[in-house]
């Protein structure tokens, strides 16, 4: 008698699988479902990131959800950015990591999205949510050391991790994940097509299985201990027959049934009567009612799933089988229901004594027999001397496509990000957002949903500043109509803008004038800022905005030089970024861009530190010629008037420049408080008729803007 066994093949196979392969004894391997427990991959394991020394590396077929191992990370970089009013830094901390986690020990096509603590870091167009720099590499024979890698570990104590599919961070973002590093699970896309079974078993046992089966999987993880444990599931689920022909595990050759005649059955090699065939039936109470089916479901973001077979209402024996394969849910619960009735059917067994003509037989040859059921699988062939012992078990028949519902996640959204629009803001520093010292404001947005700071670069004459945008959008867009002119000093009931928004999804709204008194919707409309109390919704990103106060932080020069089209940005210390400009930088062109292309430039004015103009200026000759001017000084330092102490200075020291512009000539006189007195002769070498006096606080870093007035000169 010679049994067909696997043991030659498997301590062929040596290494990590040694003779274990020998559990694909030839015999159909649906027995197995009933078998003993053994060890195997388990779905759920691909969404645990390790990085342990000796954890296994799945190979990834097809297209597949997985979390990798971390094989390499950096200790975690702090930066600082210092923000906030002027004599009160506000310092924000972060930090970056940057690390390298290995995918798939075998070659791997493409990365696609990519999740850090469930939420999408890198969605399916590539985009990243959070700055960071990415490579990744296939896992190739040939290719070289990642470069940011060996700048940190030196080139000789660098790897280039040559067939291992590998995933490198540089410079990770961690803000958005809470300062720490974030659990991620990748997107694999090892092959451009489906693989077809075969293929998996094939290159999973380095080609000591040779299946026939076609059929296709949208993706594999093949993983264990041993290629047993790495394909068992495979062959468990779609019913593979293998067997061992002394040189290989294969499929029997050819796919068409053998048909057994009434006259075969029933051979005896000794001469003695047998009988023509012996049918045994398990008991019910040996095979599952209840399968369960356990998968990973495309339509849930690779999610695992579960399809669940019922062979009887009644309690009983009940059976988990885990599958790390890609399925969708109505695959899934056909492949459950044809695995369940393969166990029932299975139940039946029928062994049978052919002729000498039968010895070719191989296990998971179909035959068909003068029976009820006709079609059946030899599970085992034996040689008794000249004659075919052939056990059979009945044959599934081709599943009916069955509906399934995979059930509903938690939408994660996948907004690629646009480009960004950048604007430059030089504006008194209302707000506080300013330091102390010439700066300006950067504003960015963007038209869709979803936000994350980006790196810039400020240029000015000889000098290149790093910088990033803001950690929340700003609130920005333009003027589609000319804001018309109004008094500074009242609230503009009149007067209305329309403004368009870069973003359509964000949204402004109205206040009443307590809130308005508090400095609420603060906003620069071209070089004015205004507040507005009413909002009234012109839908797609439209607003009206009436109500106003004009001029605010002494910008009343502004009030009558608008047109359409000009920047409008809400003022919003959490949505602006305030960057440090060197002093003699003062009425240079500012240029920022980031990495994508967006930039805006302007022409630092350096409104934060200039002084505001004086107000309430008059002047007054007496008798004697001489010209009396008075005026009432304001300060960046304080914009409220206080009814109890005068307002700051705001400067290092008190100095006005008045200038005085008339028919003859012009006089030129300085002054320490906020009134001067000119002689009668100055004030006749200047000439009769109209002059223009002009007085102008002098500040630390510059002058403010002219208060102005004209008076008739005798």
């Amino acid at each position: 008698m010679a049994t067909l066994v696997l043991s030659t093949v498997g301590s062929a196979l040596g290494g990590p699988v040694g003779g274990a392969i020998g559990a694909l004894i030839g015999q159909s391997i649906d027995q197995q479902l009933l078998g003993p427990a053994r060890r195997g991959p388990r779905v759920g394991d691909l969404g645990v990131q390790t990085s342990s020394y000796g954890t296994q590396i799945p190979r990834i077929y097809g297209s597949m959800r997985v979390a990798g191992s971390v094989i390499w990370a950096t200790d975690l970089v702090e930066s600082d950015q210092t923000s906030g009013a002027k004599g009160q830094p506000d310092v924000t901390y972060s930090y970056s990591v940057s690390l390298a986690v290995a995918l798939s020990s075998r070659r791997a096509g493409a990365v696609g999205r990519i999740w850090a603590d469930g939420k999408l870091l890198r969605g399916a167009e590539g985009d990243f949510k959070v700055p960071v720099t990415f490579r990744f590499y296939e896992g190739t024979e040939s290719q070289g050391i990642d470069p940011f890698i060996a700048s940190a570990e030196g080139i000789a104590s660098t790897p280039a991790y040559r067939g291992l599919a590998l995933a490198v961070f540089e410079n990770l973002e961690l803000a958005a994940f809470g300062n720490r590093i974030p659990f991620m699970t990748f997107e694999i896309i090892a092959d451009d097509v489906a693989p077809a079974i075969s293929e998996i078993l094939d290159d999973a046992s380095n080609g000591w299985i040779s299946a026939g089966a076609a059929q296709t999987l949208s993706g594999y993880a093949a993983y264990g201990a041993s290629i047993v444990e790495a394909v068992q599931p495979l062959v468990d689920c779609f019913d593979i027959p293998l067997f061992d022909d002394g040189e290989r595990v294969r499929a029997p050759v050819g796919d068409t049934p053998a048909l057994i005649g009434e006259d075969e059955p029933g051979c005896s090699s000794d001469g003695r009567t047998v009988s023509r065939l012996r049918r045994e039936q398990k008991p019910a109470r040996d095979v599952p009612s209840t399968l369960r089916l356990t998968y990973y479901d495309p339509q849930r973001d690779y999610q695992a799933g579960e399809a669940r077979a019922i062979a009887s209402e009644k309690s009983g024996n009940e059976v988990r089988q885990e599958l790390p394969a890609v399925l969708t849910a109505g695959n899934a619960k056909t492949l459950v229901q044809q695995m369940l009735a393969r166990q029932w059917s299975g139940r039946d067994k029928l062994t049978l004594r052919l002729p000498p003509a039968r010895l070719g037989i191989e296990p998971g040859s179909l035959i068909e027999l003068p029976a009820t059921p006709v079609a059946w699988r030899v599970e085992q062939s034996t040689i008794d001397g000249f004659v075919a012992v052939v056990e059979l078990r009945p044959s599934g028949q081709a599943p009916v496509q069955l509906i399934g519902e995979p059930g509903r996640i938690v939408a994660n959204p996948d907004v690629v990000q646009a480009p960004i629009s950048l604007r430059l803001i030089d504006v008194p520093n209302v707000a506080g957002l300013a330091s102390n010292g010439p700066a300006i404001l950067i504003a960015a947005s963007s038209p869709n949903a979803g936000w994350f700071a980006r790196p810039l670069a400020i240029s000015i004459p000889g000098q290149t500043l790093s910088t990033e945008t803001a950690s929340a959008k700003s609130v920005l867009g333009g003027a589609l109509s000319a804001l018309a002119g109004s008094d500074p000093y009242l609230i503009d009931a009149i007067n209305v803008v329309d403004v368009e928004l870069t973003d359509p999804n964000q949204w402004l709204t109205s206040c009443d004038d307590d809130a308005l008194a508090d400095g609420v919707n603060l906003a620069v409309i071209g070089g004015e800022m205004v507040q507005f109390g009413d909002v009234m919704p012109l839908g797609a990103g439209r607003f009206r905005l009436s109500r106003l106060l004009r001029g605010r932080g002494g910008t009343e020069w502004a009030t009558q030089s608008h047109q359409g089209g000009e920047m409008f940005c809400l003022l919003e210390s959490a949505a602006l970024r305030d960057v440090a400009i060197p002093a003699w930088a003062r009425g240079s062109t500012i240029n920022v861009t980031d990495a994508a292309g967006s930039s805006a430039s302007a022409e630092l004015a350096a409104e934060c530190v200039r002084p505001l103009s004086p107000v309430e200026l008059s002047a007054e000759l007496d008798a004697a010629g001489n010209l009396s001017l008075r005026w009432i000084r304001r300060s960046r330092g304080g914009f409220a008037w206080l009814d109890e102490i005068d307002a700051p200075i705001g400067e290092s020291y008190e100095q006005y420049a008045v200038s005085i512009t008339g028919a003859l000539s012009d006089l030129e006189i300085s002054s320490s408080e906020p009134k001067l007195t000119v002689a009668a002769a100055d004030v006749a070498g200047v000439g009769p008729g109209a002059a223009i006096i002009q007085v102008r606080q002098v500040g630390d870093w510059a002058a403010s803007r002219p208060s102005q007035i004209t008076i008739d000169l005798p």
